[in-house]
Parts: C-alpha cells; sequence; structure tokens
C-alpha cells in the first residue's frame, strides 16, 4: 500500500482532493524554481555590480599605460653564428639528438 491512512503529513489522496493536492505541489515546485531562478539573476547582478566598482577603483589607482610604458630595450643583433649555434642547441636538446645530427637550412628574424 502506497499511502497509509494516518500519513505523517496527514494528506489524504482520494477521490477529488488529489488533483488538488497533486496542483498545489505543482504550484510550490514552480513557485520555488522561478523564485531561485530570480534571486540568482539579483545575485548575479549585484556580483557584478561590485565588480564594476572594484576595476574602476583599480584603474583609478593605475596611471595609463602609455605614460608608464618605456621605449623596448634594442635587441642585440650579434653574430649570426652565435645564435645559430644556439637554436641547433636549443633544438637538439628538444629531440634529445646531438647537435651534429642536426642541419639548419634556412633562419630567418620574424617581426
Amino acid at each position: 500500500m502506497l499511502f497509509a491512512e494516518g500519513n505523517a503529513a496527514g494528506l489524504d489522496f482520494t477521490g477529488g482532493s488529489a488533483a488538488t493536492s497533486t496542483l498545489v505541489t505543482f504550484l510550490l515546485g514552480l513557485g520555488i524554481v522561478f523564485i531561485g531562478l530570480v534571486a540568482l539573476i539579483l545575485i548575479i547582478k549585484v556580483m557584478g555590480a561590485v565588480m564594476r566598482g572594484v576595476n574602476a577603483k583599480k584603474a583609478k589607482e593605475i596611471p595609463p599605460a602609455e605614460e608608464t610604458k618605456a621605449a623596448p630595450a634594442p635587441v642585440p643583433e650579434g653574430d649570426r653564428g652565435e645564435i645559430i649555434a644556439a637554436v641547433a642547441a636549443a633544438v637538439a636538446t628538444v629531440l634529445g639528438e646531438s647537435v651534429s645530427g642536426i642541419r639548419i637550412v634556412s633562419f630567418k628574424k620574424v617581426d
């Protein structure tokens, strides 16, 4: 027997009251879900406003990038043979081979 008489909730699932009870349960569940969704929307909006305020405060404390940006240090060209040797050593290390087994065919500077 699924529902015994005198159940703990005091609900009677017989006759016409079963449909009413089912409708009340449905409406309560639907209401709780929508209240939860509205609460989540409000929480997200409040947190967004708080984070915008924090970011605005941080932006005021940090000077603009144009003023603090220093000119980049010139890259020394160096000897081309030394650069190729360093690249060959790095490639050999990654591949796990000896440097003599690697032949660099082309070496171009990329901007």
